[in-house]
């Protein structure tokens, strides 16, 4: 028989330094963990993370908790603590796994952020493993991108509304995202302009694709078939940025009102004077937006 019960971190309650130096007496059914991530961002109104667990000899992945961001340092590292009762050995922790969720009562995990695999054990007190998106979401720390302000209009200033994910040097139209894998079920890349003029700051939609080539899901106003198009909103103006983010397909069409997910893979720096036609590189930001760490669990 495995019974569990678990208690986490409260907002109204966050862990403080005078919190460490009180430790709970000792119990043999209790295994605690710690979980450090370097790049976890709170996520948008209504999302949370949701911890799961595989525990021998179940291979299912069995809902242990809603996580709740205890405290972040400065250098972006975000600490989750909780408590799990358990009957069962620590070596009997398999797995564990973050996911978002915009739901209470999921029965599986529904977009899969972090995963841990490899577990080392110390003397059947410790567990840890590394907590990343490797076999989740995926890497993209070797994507690169550029874009391009153009425009098909007459007037000579149309071209500062409007920009695209592509290349023309050498008078073609080629793709700049590569090596742009296909996102796993469930996720899709967003495309946003950020307008840090404004408090709080304004997010304008350009649209959803999952290739390099082609129209973006918000396609009305884009004249070249790439992920891009025009808006009234002139983007040479300095101060916000232009992003591709991995997004969780939980909102359909109202994505828009939501604004980005914190997972920023590619990141432009708007600037007031920009030149038509020309290519603009974007900074790959994939190891701040996307986050990895650790988990750690500890059973008296």
């Amino acid at each position: 028989m495995i019974f569990f019960a678990v208690e986490g971190c409260k907002k109204d309650d966050p862990v403080s330094t005078a919190d460490t130096t009180k430790k709970p007496l000792p119990d043999s059914n209790t295994i605690y963990f710690v979980i450090n991530e370097l790049g976890l961002h709170n996520l948008r109104a209504g999302e949370h993370y949701q911890l799961w667990l595989k525990i021998a000899p179940d291979t299912s992945w069995k809902s242990i908790m809603t996580l709740v961001i205890s405290y972040t340092s400065q250098a972006d590292s975000a600490v989750m603590v909780g408590s799990i009762q358990s009957n069962k050995s620590i070596d009997s922790i398999m797995g564990a796994l973050i996911s978002i969720e915009n739901s209470n009562s999921s029965l599986s995990p529904s977009f899969p952020l972090l995963e841990a695999k490899q577990f080392i054990s110390d003397h059947k007190k410790l567990r840890i493993a590394s907590l990343n998106h490797d076999s989740t979401i995926g890497d993209y720390s070797d994507l690169q991108g550029s874009l391009v302000f153009t425009s098909r209009h007459s007037d000579s200033l149309a071209y500062t509304h409007e920009f695209y994910l592509m290349n023309l040097e050498g008078g073609g139209q080629t793709p700049t995202l590569k090596p742009l894998k296909i996102p796993i079920q469930g996720w899709k890349y967003g495309l946003w302009a950020e307008d840090t003029n404004f408090t709080p700051h304004q997010y304008f939609f350009y649209g959803l694709f999952t290739d390099a080539k082609g129209h973006d899901s918000d396609s009305i106003n884009d004249f070249y078939p790439f992920p891009g198009g025009w808006k009234s909103q002139r983007m040479n103006v300095a101060g916000g940025s232009i992003i591709i983010t991995l997004e969780p397909q939980m909102y359909g069409d109202q994505l828009k009102f939501k604004g980005p997910s914190p997972f920023t893979l590619l990141n432009f720096d708007r600037m007031r004077f920009i030149e038509k036609d020309k290519n603009y590189p974007m900074i790959n930001l994939s190891n701040h937006g996307l986050p990895s760490g650790t988990i750690l669990f500890r059973k008296n």
